[in-house]
């Protein structure tokens, strides 16, 4: 599908203020690590690859792929609302692909909130079925321990 305008590259530090923005925006979920200073982080590792679709000066779509050594992992798909249902999404997620595939990536773990049926649909209409084997427990580090909150 073609995206007239959109440019595809990839996220820089200069980026963070933007890319939050568009997160709040949306409705995406915020926590713990969704702030100015760990999305510079994250643009700058070099076992990620943060993209985002780019209409003329705003960003209108973010997909943060990371590499452990083991498998891929897909993150805060977001598209802007008035710019869904174009395929922006789907062309982040095939750009991920590429990436991990010239990593030697061979499985790929998408995480998706699950009070958002919407979203789970989209990744299983792109080839992505829900594995339903795996139920996420989750630990938020405190002074170097995992906390309660």
């Amino acid at each position: 599908m073609s995206h007239p305008g959109t440019e595809f590259r990839y996220a820089t530090p200069d980026d963070a203020e933007p890319i939050l923005r568009l997160w709040k925006e949306s409705g995406a979920s915020i926590g713990v690590t969704d702030h100015i200073e760990q999305i510079r982080r994250v643009a700058t590792n070099p076992a990620s690859v943060f993209l985002l679709a780019v209409d003329g000066d705003e960003i209108v779509g973010t997909l943060l792929g990371a590499y452990d050594g083991w498998r891929g992992n897909m993150y805060r798909l977001v598209v802007d609302p008035r710019r869904r249902r174009q395929g922006l999404g789907r062309e982040l997620v095939r750009r991920v692909e590429r990436v991990f595939t010239q990593w030697g990536v061979r499985r790929i773990t998408v995480l998706v909130e699950a009070d958002r049926p919407w979203a789970a649909d989209f990744w299983t209409a792109i080839g992505y079925p829900r594995d339903e084997r795996i139920v996420r427990h989750l630990g938020i580090l405190e002074s170097g321990t995992v906390g309660t909150s």
